[in-house]
């Protein structure tokens, strides 16, 4: 299979786990440009010991980190946003790549996790699409999945 362009990933929210697997009840969050990286290498610890002329390196723990999100967006999916965003829930956000990069149909690589959000404007720049800027404060681990998660 040939590698595949990532036009049309999606993000989606839902309150909890069983409403982002149940199709009725998550929401495509809007139009996302580009996705930042999110799936980061652990800090390295540094290690020496007398019988060693270099150091070592072992993986140690991750910064927490947010991720920041430029959307094209309807003043509908603005307000959802805005919504979710000043309710401070601590909801479900998964991103799934296109459909056409699926081995098996209907289950594209999707990574859920839970956390916060913020709203904001981008830049408001000539010739250039009215963009939003999504900061997820990220609480969890990130999961991965072929397709939705299974409750």
């Amino acid at each position: 299979m040939d590698p595949k362009t990532s036009t049309l990933t999606k993000l989606f929210h839902a309150d909890d786990l069983a409403k982002l697997v149940a199709e009725a009840t998550r929401k495509q969050v809007a139009f996302v440009q580009s996705i930042p990286e999110f799936l980061t290498a652990p800090e390295p610890i540094t290690y020496s010991a007398l019988d060693i002329d270099d150091e070592r390196q072992a993986p140690g723990r991750k910064k927490a980190e947010s991720i920041e999100i430029e959307l094209l967006f309807t003043e509908e999916q603005y307000d959802e946003l805005k919504a979710i965003q000043d309710a401070k829930t601590n909801g479900y956000w998964a991103i799934q790549l296109p459909e056409e990069t699926a081995v098996q149909a209907g289950k594209p690589l999707t990574w859920y996790f839970t956390g916060t959000c913020h709203i904001g404007m981008s830049e408001i720049a000539i010739d250039d699409m009215l963009k939003a800027k999504l900061t997820i404060y990220r609480s969890s681990a990130v999961e991965e999945s072929k397709g939705f998660p299974t409750v």
